[in-house]
């Protein structure tokens, strides 16, 4: 171990440190960046051998296809909103198809209870087929 001097002015500043850091990452860099730089520089490119044909994406193919992944993500906060809203809403109406059967309207309560369990469903399921339209919408 290595004994040094100094006095409590260095010590405090704290300037010793940053000395040492920058003398070891530096002799770090130069020793990997010539070992990666020997076998770069010795290897043969692996696209030399094959010829790539760039695609040309105009201005217009690339705003085309930008607008259609903002307009596939548009509605996903009005989806989530819906999904957390069916529950409440699908069993206040439950509930007042329950009132209609009480007062002796059974053909339009259970007509109610059946549209309310079908919204409700349906909603519950919307993310799943539009996550499927988007998949399809990718594969075109």
């Amino acid at each position: 171990m290595k004994t040094q001097t100094m006095s409590v002015r260095e010590f405090m500043a704290g300037d010793y440190k940053k000395e040492k850091k920058q003398k070891r990452y530096g002799s770090i860099a130069r020793r990997v960046g010539a070992s990666i730089a020997v076998p770069m520089i010795l290897a043969k490119p692996a696209f030399a051998a094959t010829t790539v044909e760039s695609v040309p994406a105009t201005a217009k193919e690339w705003l085309g296809e930008q607008t259609l992944s903002a307009l596939a993500h548009v509605l996903d906060p009005v989806v989530d909103i819906l999904v957390a809203l069916s529950f409440p809403v699908a069993s206040v109406i439950i509930v007042g198809a329950c009132f209609l059967f009480m007062m002796g309207n059974s053909e339009k309560a259970w007509g109610t209870i059946t549209n309310a369990s079908l919204g409700y469903v349906l909603i519950q399921v919307s993310p799943l087929i539009l996550n499927v339209l988007k998949q399809v919408g990718n594969a075109v």
